[in-house]
């Protein structure tokens, strides 16, 4: 991509997503916005306790609330939470 600056101190691209912003010094500059579409959003995954717990109550009422399977409703609630997260 071609920068230039104009005569006017603007910053002109060969891109069409440019945007316009100020610069802390209050003079006026673009901004080409195609690199900000690439870059993938990171966004912290956190798998809590409570998280967990809604779940395997939610498998234990499908599997009929059957008793003396609370470890295994909680390893599942576990697992299916991870996969769904994208957590190893």
């Amino acid at each position: 991509m071609k920068i230039r600056r104009t005569a006017d101190n603007h910053v002109q691209a060969s891109s069409r997503n440019v945007i316009p912003l100020r610069g802390a010094n209050a003079e006026k500059t673009k901004q080409d916005t195609s690199i900000l579409k690439l870059r993938p959003t990171l966004q912290a995954v956190v798998l809590t306790h409570d998280l967990i717990a809604e779940r395997a109550r939610t498998i234990w009422l499908e599997r009929g609330r059957s008793v003396n399977r609370d470890e295994e409703n909680w390893r599942e609630a576990e697992a299916q939470l991870k996969a769904e997260m994208g957590i190893r």
